[in-house]
């Protein structure tokens, strides 16, 4: 039951501006869940994974047909995606979150960050640019960002949305392109762990997979909703108070 529970976290937190990591790490300690390590973790990851695939399939299959569309997304995803995969391939992230004793003092201060800039981002306005209008400075910019999200607390999906709002592009083209980043890093994240340490995937995990997936499929809906008539600060206020409730965890 308790892995079912975590799998619909992992759902709707992985696309929610509010850490799906960063929740992971707090209720892990608060629960005392024990054997509940980054490599289960990981693999439900995928599970939001197949939601991206799904939710996203014609406009997928639209740029795939399209060659010179395509390799332009590929380029731009391509260099996107480097920062993220020096900082993963460099540091032993996944140690941190399951050893440190201070990963509930830096996801709550990592939470904190989050909420100032979930609210600065509803401040900004509607930007004009389009993916396809990204040069690959910006598309590293993201990248930047995305790779600060390995750190629990920080959302990947919030960070490279509000840097894609600040360099001008459109609400649902900075959330579409944080989701089309979020396919080959989701993808990497797992097939890294998988490699650093082999688990067996038994029957009890298709279970908070397939929870993690359709939840991930309402969350991704509500993310644009939200980004597109900008009430991320709504996500902030979350953010702070769950910041808030890490780092009282760390003291107690």
């Amino acid at each position: 039951m308790m892995e079912l529970f975590l799998g619909l976290v992992q759902g709707i937190t992985e696309f929610l501006p509010i850490s799906s990591s960063g929740h992971l790490v707090v209720l892990s300690n608060i629960l005392n869940l024990e054997n509940y390590g980054t490599d289960k973790i990981t693999f439900l990851h995928l599970g939001t994974l197949f939601s991206i695939l799904i939710y996203f399939f014609n406009d997928l299959i639209g740029i795939i047909k399209k060659s010179s569309t395509f390799f332009k997304y590929f380029k731009l995803i391509l260099v996107g995606i480097i920062p993220a995969g020096i900082v993963g391939l460099t540091l032993p992230i996944e140690k941190v979150i399951d050893s440190s004793q201070y990963i509930l003092l830096i996801t709550g201060v990592s939470y904190l960050f989050l909420s100032l800039l979930l609210n600065k981002t509803d401040l900004i306005l509607e930007g004009q640019l389009k993916i396809e209008d990204l040069d690959l400075k910006k598309s590293f910019l993201i990248g930047i960002a995305q790779s600060i999200a390995l750190l629990p607390g920080i959302s990947r999906s919030g960070i490279t949305i509000a840097t894609g709002v600040f360099l001008k592009l459109k609400k649902n083209e900075a959330v579409f392109f944080s989701m089309l980043m979020g396919i080959p890093t989701i993808f990497g994240a797992w097939l890294l762990t998988f490699i650093r340490n082999p688990i067996q995937i038994g029957f009890d995990s298709v279970g908070p997979f397939l929870v993690a997936f359709i939840s991930g499929l309402v969350a991704i809906k509500i993310l644009l909703q939200f980004t597109v008539n900008s009430k991320l600060k709504i996500f902030s206020y979350y953010c702070f108070a769950f910041g808030i409730v890490s780092i009282v965890s760390y003291f107690i």
